[in-house]
């Protein structure tokens, strides 16, 4: 994130805060004519507990954990998106940070929803997830697979079935990573004479 968005954020948390919302994702860039700013909001979740920290050290087993269930998406409110979004552009005026004229949206993240904090990484463990690092871990700066542990330092995400049986964990350091978010999975419709389907990853 640039200056200019980690401003904005600094600004919209505390706003968001008062109406039970929290920031989860900022992104500043130029138009064509004018500057967009968006600005994404979740509800506010309670911090993990010690146990959830100490559980999510463990790496995920689909045979011991229970299953995730789907990300249903963020509960926020359209009308908690209008008012944060007059408080927030009226503040982003008041101190000036973006220069000319811009447009502010404000939404809620969607079901791929940004992964930014260690607790998020927490919250979602035993779901599909995409990182992005800033160099490259263990050849490539694209990671996507399933989250399987998470620690104060570093996640670790199982990539899929290898050749010869299941994948081994990639240790991702959280400081290594520029940008996380969860991923949707569709179930493909079941054709005709067969008996299931597998799932159609994005």
């Amino acid at each position: 994130m640039d200056d200019i968005g980690r401003r904005i954020e600094a600004l919209a948390r505390p706003i968001a805060a008062a109406f039970g919302c929290d920031v989860v994702g900022v992104r500043f860039g130029q138009g064509r004519k004018r500057a967009i700013v968006t600005v994404f909001l979740d509800t506010i979740q309670p911090d993990p507990t010690p146990e959830q920290w100490q559980a999510a050290e463990r790496p995920f087993d689909p045979e011991r954990d229970p299953l995730p269930p789907p990300y249903a998406g963020s509960r926020v409110s359209v009308d908690a998106c209008s008012r944060v979004s007059r408080e927030v552009g009226a503040a982003i005026d008041a101190e000036g940070v973006v220069p000319g004229s811009y447009v502010l949206e404000v939404s809620s993240p969607g079901l791929e929803r940004p992964l930014v904090r260690p607790a998020d990484f927490v919250r979602h463990r035993g779901r599909r997830v995409e990182l992005r690092t800033v160099e490259a871990v263990e050849g490539s700066r694209l990671v996507r697979g399933m989250l399987a542990a998470v620690d104060a330092e570093a996640v670790w995400v199982v990539p899929g079935e290898a050749r010869g049986g299941p994948a081994a964990p990639r240790r991702v350091p959280l400081a290594a990573i520029a940008a996380a978010r969860l991923l949707y999975e569709v179930e493909a419709p079941v054709k005709p004479g067969r008996p299931g389907s597998k799932a159609r990853k994005r």
